[in-house]
């Protein structure tokens, strides 16, 4: 069992997954409803900032990730705002590498970062009507695309599988 769990945190942490550069402003074929996203970060400031939407659209949702040494807050747009913090707050580890790994299903997104999970936010708990629209309908999930106002990003995978 227990070389079972290094297994699953060395994929957690990143060891064998297939890290892509991140290009901003470029769309990236990505099922959300599929596959979870991963994006690796060495930075302590600044922003993760991806859009996610079908090919006939321009966008459809954006999530946004502020880092800070004082702490870390997100908004999904069209669910939350202003900012808000995690409910957990991340370790730093000495070596300042940051996986994040967002899944969203149909009903909630969630946010892992090393391995621990920071957000479960239920789509249903919002009291805005789009949220559930945009981020809870299937349909609506083909690709993302890194903003050129994401100033963290350095590399990303898409190579884990949802289940639901």
């Amino acid at each position: 069992m227990l070389a079972l769990f290094g297994f699953i945190l060395l994929l957690t942490n990143g060891v064998f997954s297939d890290w892509t550069p991140v290009v901003r402003d470029q769309a990236i074929p990505l099922d959300l409803t599929r596959n979870w996203l991963q994006v690796r970060t060495d930075s302590l400031s600044g922003r993760i900032r991806w859009m996610t939407g079908r090919e006939d659209t321009k966008n459809v949702g954006k999530m946004m990730v502020w880092l800070s040494s004082r702490g870390m807050r997100y908004i999904i747009e069209g669910c939350t705002f202003p900012p808000q913090w995690f409910p957990v707050q991340p370790d730093i580890p000495a070596d300042k590498i940051l996986i994040w790994e967002f899944v969203k299903t149909r009903t909630s997104m969630e946010v892992y970062c090393n391995g621990v999970e920071v957000l479960n936010y239920r789509f249903a708990d919002s009291n805005r009507p789009y949220c559930q629209q945009v981020w809870g309908e299937a349909e609506n999930s083909g690709q993302i695309v890194f903003s050129p106002r994401d100033s963290a990003s350095k590399y990303y995978d898409q190579s884990g599988e949802i289940v639901e």
